[in-house]
């Protein structure tokens, strides 16, 4: 009796957990089923938008005309993106993380300025990709073509900068509350942020004028390691840049 009730029970048991395994299961690729729709509109609403922005120009093309295109109602471009801007500008956060994580893991204020230099150049790189190049080349116009989006790029350099800073700040454990330290990591935060803008307009000039595409990594990488290596010049030495060491 003893033996049946506990082979019925084991067997209710495995069912049991059968079920809710099949369960979780069936959850799990509805919702990776999810994922993926949502990732495939998202990618038409940003093709059929830089299709509009290469025709007519980006100041031209208002977001119901960029919902007819990619055949989507105008509610379903806001679930994605929360204006033209953001489409626009939609890839920014995968040329940033470059930096940031080149920033955390530096010791010294040389090593966070090669970590900049690797990053905006790695970057560089990603954009001259032969899969990339005709894409890359239609944005710089875009963007060089539109003062909206011109104004709109000021405020994103702003934020780029203030990232940077933050990162500093971090590092720099405890002497970050001296306000000699934060002012002079604003004034390199500042700086380096400048020469990065500096770096990529360079890029996007040769970009949009066609230039071949080793003529582009080559003014870009130019303007970036003047701008780099004036950096190191100004702050190998400085102190307040190397990362705080671990409290015993």
């Amino acid at each position: 009796m003893t033996s049946s009730t506990t082979t019925r029970s084991g067997t209710a048991a495995r069912s049991g957990t059968a079920a809710e395994t099949g369960t979780a299961a069936g959850t799990g690729a509805t919702t990776g089923m999810r994922g993926r729709k949502r990732e495939r509109t998202r990618r038409a609403i940003a093709e059929a938008a830089f299709r509009l922005f290469a025709e007519e120009g980006f100041d031209a093309v208002t977001l119901t005309r960029i919902a007819a295109a990619a055949d989507v109602a105008p509610a379903t471009v806001f679930t994605h993106y929360a204006s033209k801007e953001d489409i626009f500008f939609g890839r920014r956060d995968e040329f940033e993380a470059g930096i940031a994580e080149a920033v955390a893991g530096a010791a010294t204020a040389v090593e966070v300025v090669d970590g900049v230099h690797r990053a905006c150049a790695d970057a560089f790189d990603a954009v001259l990709d032969e899969g990339s190049l005709p894409q890359a080349r239609t944005f710089s116009r875009i963007l060089l073509n539109s003062p909206a989006l011109r104004r709109s790029y000021l405020p994103l350099g702003q934020a780029r900068r203030e990232q940077l800073l933050d990162l500093l700040l971090e590092r720099a454990g405890e002497r970050a509350a001296d306000p000699g330290v934060r002012a002079e990591l604003e004034v390199f935060a500042s700086l380096t942020g400048a020469v990065r803008e500096l770096s990529f307009d360079a890029l996007h000039a040769a970009l949009a004028a066609d230039e071949p595409a080793e003529r582009v990594r080559e003014a870009a990488r130019a303007a970036l390691a003047h701008g780099c290596d004036r950096l190191t010049l100004a702050y190998a030495d400085a102190e307040f840049l190397n990362a705080a060491r671990p409290q015993p």
